[in-house]
């Protein structure tokens, strides 16, 4: 198969090393403040910051950052949100190593104020700068300029889509389509050229192997076996990109796994990139470190402020344990702080808009999210993830599953404390099925496109929204 694409020798130039210079000026530009607007540091400190190998550490951590993660803000197959996600785990992994290296070099006590603040305003800016200049890439591309031109053969229904999108909402990511072979011309979108039937796909790629830059083909290759393995060479001969368009028509609209059993290609209805030794790794470290160090440092003081105000309020114990439905459908305790007088229907009832059973302490609790806190402990444990569908009670899971036909795919993932489906405001009670549908929809999608970037997007837009405080379903 082919092992090198021909790619645009200007990227770097042109839109790489713009992006590490203007990271780079962010970094120094929130260091300089912090160090000149404010009187936040330290007099022993400052004299630390002001060293020129302390400049020199923060411009190497940078461009280590950049090595190590890439710089993908040209992509043209990312979204607006996948490049802002991984410019905050750019912005963090630079401040994990700059601060590392200052304390092992220079051994500079660090200020957690400080800290905290030169993570909140470099990640803000990272995610300020990569947008503006995505959008200066796009403004760029829809002029006609950095095209990746492509062309089409075959005009089955799904190639039909195919090139909408790519002469419609892909125009920003420079996408350019020279035209379609096909030998049912009445079929071609408007707009697009016909460049004559299937088999003159062949001589025009010679001919023009400097300027194709990726082939689509939505021929079936059982009954046109011999011209699309003709047109797989000589895509692979100029080192085109070949890219099989199949049809999928009756099967669901989604992202989808393509693998081999022997030498039979199949495709699974799940992409799963949590499913991998090293996913799984990443994850479960993160959540040991995470969950360990906040069990150890804040947990014990939140807990007992809250155990005061709890037997205060209400007779009974101070942690409320649930059955809950996990990862593969296992059940689980679940911990939380109690924030309803004991009752009958507990296991059974969604807390509702004025509640009877809250208490007035409860009702802080559950509207500052803090009565979810003890579920570290289950993330420590292994039960739970920091990010990850909510895992439900059982008697819903009994319930939904029966009338939701995808319900239980969410249980491919461990559940989480937050998640894609919490910050984008299906929470709380879910009084239409269309609620819990919806929830499904968005964990199911979390599910296949997980990345280490997306789970640091959640963590600081949670964070986000409990600082905000507007969650009108927190109830």
């Amino acid at each position: 198969m082919l092992s090198i694409i021909k790619t645009a020798t200007k990227e770097s130039l042109f839109y790489k090393l713009p992006t590490l210079v203007g990271e780079i000026a962010i970094q120094c530009g929130v260091l300089s403040f912090l160090l000149y607007g404010t009187e936040m540091v330290r007099e022993k400190n400052l004299a630390i910051y002001e060293n020129t190998g302390s400049w020199f550490l923060l411009v190497v951590s940078c461009i280590l950052t950049a090595w190590i993660l890439g710089i993908k803000v040209s992509e043209r197959g990312r979204s607006a949100v996948n490049i802002a996600n991984r410019a905050i785990l750019s912005a963090a992994l630079t401040f994990i190593l700059y601060n590392g290296l200052m304390a092992i070099i220079y051994e500079l006590v660090l200020q957690g104020k400080l800290l905290g603040l030169q993570a909140l305003l470099t990640g803000f800016l990272y995610v300020v700068w990569v947008l503006l200049v995505r959008a200066l890439i796009g403004l760029y591309r829809r002029k006609g300029a950095n095209n990746y031109t492509v062309v089409l053969v075959g005009s089955e229904p799904n190639m039909q889509q195919v090139c909408q999108f790519l002469t419609g909402s892909y125009t920003d990511k420079g996408y350019k389509v020279l035209g379609m072979f096909t030998d049912k011309p009445w079929e071609i979108p408007a707009g697009v050229f016909c460049l004559g039937n299937p088999e003159d796909a062949l001589p025009y790629i010679d001919k023009h192997r400097d300027l194709v830059k990726e082939v689509f083909c939505s021929l079936n290759p059982a009954t046109e076996t011999e011209f699309v393995n003709r047109l797989v060479s000589t895509c692979e001969s100029h080192m085109v990109r070949f890219t099989y368009v199949p049809g999928m028509e009756g099967y669901p609209k989604r992202k989808m796994n393509i693998s081999q059993l022997g030498s039979v290609n199949v495709i699974s209805l799940h992409e799963e990139p949590l499913n991998t030794p090293l996913a799984k790794l990443l994850k479960r470290s993160a959540d040991v470190f995470f969950s360990g160090l906040f069990l150890i440092t804040l947990f014990p003081l939140i807990w007992l402020i809250c155990a005061i105000g709890i037997k205060l309020s209400s007779p009974g114990p101070v942690f409320f344990k649930q059955k809950r439905t996990g990862y593969e459908g296992k059940e689980f305790w679940c911990y939380k702080f109690r924030s309803m007088h004991q009752s009958a229907d507990a296991d059974t009832k969604q807390a509702v808009k004025g509640d009877s059973r809250v208490f007035r302490f409860g009702e802080f609790l559950r509207k500052s999210s803090i009565d979810e806190l003890p579920q570290f402990i289950n993330v420590f444990r292994g039960d739970m993830s920091i990010i990850g569908p909510r895992p439900h009670m059982v008697h819903h899971t009994d319930i939904y599953s029966e009338l939701i036909g995808d319900y239980m795919i969410r249980h491919l993932a461990k559940p989480g404390i937050t998640g894609w489906a919490q910050v984008n405001g299906c929470r709380g009670e879910t009084k239409e099925l269309s609620e819990m549908k919806d929830r499904v929809e968005k964990d199911i999608w979390y599910i296949e496109h997980w990345s280490v970037e997306l789970d640091v997007s959640i963590f600081f837009t949670t964070i986000w929204q409990l600082l905000r405080h507007d969650d009108q379903k927190a109830y």
